[in-house]
């Protein structure tokens, strides 16, 4: 891994020095944008899709923080004979490693999430179960910024979530099993720094 990691310096360096681009071209400064996506919880029948804004603390041009407040559109789930769909609302804190190549730098990223939860449908509706619910998780994932400009970066990524809300319906419920949103998620979307 280290040799590996090592290695995609190199390169990068290579490229940049080849290209006469500087360096590190990566913005640094604070910025603020939106982003929209699509993910998909392991156990559920269908994915959807999600929209949410960011904050972006690029306090090196290799290192960044960002902050991201999404909502993820209705879900559909079956557990049981009984279908149900989840929203949630995530809210994100992580990091980001770039490998700063001219206006393109690729990345890995790796946080934390808690997310609120509303369920819905015939699970819920005809039971006295509260239909909220909160979770606590981590995520990794990977991806690159575009600058286009001095202000403005555009970045794709992808990432895999794994959370795991604290209700336990089994004790509730017989045969339904306790929920876990584990889940792949792609996202892309546009900040604008204020430099």
């Amino acid at each position: 891994m280290k040799k590996m990691t090592v290695s995609l310096m190199a390169i990068a360096i290579g490229l940049a020095a080849i290209s006469g681009a500087p360096a590190f071209a990566a913005p640094v400064g604070i910025g603020l944008g939106a982003h929209a996506g699509y993910g998909e919880s392991k156990d559920a029948d269908s994915g959807s899709m999600l929209a949410g804004a960011h904050i972006v603390l690029n306090v090196l041009p290799f290192l960044g923080v960002v902050g991201m407040v999404d909502y993820k559109f209705e879900e559909d789930h079956s557990e049981a004979g009984q279908d149900y769909t989840v929203k949630s609302y995530p809210l994100t804190a992580m990091g980001r490693f770039y490998i700063p190549i001219a206006s393109f730098s690729p990345y890995v990223a790796a946080g934390v999430q808690y997310r609120l939860i509303n369920y819905g449908g015939d699970l819920f509706d005809d039971t006295e179960l509260d239909d909220s619910d909160s979770s606590f998780g981590w995520l990794v994932g990977a991806g690159a910024e575009f600058d286009l400009n001095e202000n403005f970066a555009f970045f794709g990524e992808v990432r895999y979530e794994a959370s795991d809300p604290d209700r336990d319906v089994e004790n509730a419920i017989e045969d339904a099993k306790d929920f876990k949103y584990d889940q792949w998620s792609v996202r892309g979307g546009i900040t604008f720094f204020l430099n």
